[in-house]
């Protein structure tokens, strides 16, 4: 039994037609899947690089020393918007360009969310009553950090959906010496292997 009958069937020269198109057929078929494959891998490899370079930036000794100050100010004074306006806009700048880019499409915000949900969050519990305050006028050019605000409550939104505890306010006063000793020990390893 012949499964194919090749019988009377031309590959080269007039009446090759039929056997040149399922050819051609099968060789798109088969470019299209190595590209999307290739898309594919492309896209794994661009969501690690985002991943590695947030962290770099993230976890640098002087993002440390900028959520260090502010803690520490935050602690010392009862005015939670009296903290070194330097630290503020070192933290505000990076959170507030990664906020930008994921509100834009630019960085996947969900990604963030798998890899760290509350840090964003956290910071503008910070930073945010010192960023209302310049919003009202007392500060002349400071960034609104808009996009950063957005994007603490979309990572709290996207907690709730999860059902991960919500980051409040209270927890994250509640939790300052523990960070604050955190961000220290990040600082010593920084220290120790320039």
């Amino acid at each position: 039994m012949s499964l194919i009958n090749t019988d009377g069937m031309t590959f080269i020269g007039p009446g090759s037609e039929c056997f040149w198109t399922a050819v051609s057929g099968i060789v798109l078929a088969v470019t299209f899947i190595a590209i999307y494959r290739q898309l594919r891998f492309q896209a794994r490899m661009g969501a690690i690089e985002q991943l590695d370079a947030f962290r770099r930036e993230a976890y640098s000794e002087a993002m440390q020393r900028y959520a260090l100050d502010v803690m520490i100010a935050q602690r010392d004074h009862d005015d939670p918007t009296d903290i070194p306006e330097a630290a503020v806009l070192g933290l505000g700048d990076f959170w507030g360009s990664y906020a930008t880019l994921a509100r834009d499409g630019h960085r996947d915000a969900r990604l963030l969310w798998r890899s760290d949900s509350a840090t964003p969050q956290i910071v503008w519990f910070w930073i945010g009553p010192w960023v209302r305050k310049a919003r009202s006028g007392s500060h002349f050019g400071v960034p609104t950090y808009d996009d950063l605000e957005w994007l603490a409550t979309t990572m709290a939104e996207m907690d709730a959906k999860d059902g991960r505890p919500a980051i409040t306010q209270a927890a994250v006063e509640g939790n300052r010496d523990k960070l604050i000793a955190l961000h220290q020990d990040f600082i010593r390893y920084a220290e120790a292997v320039r």
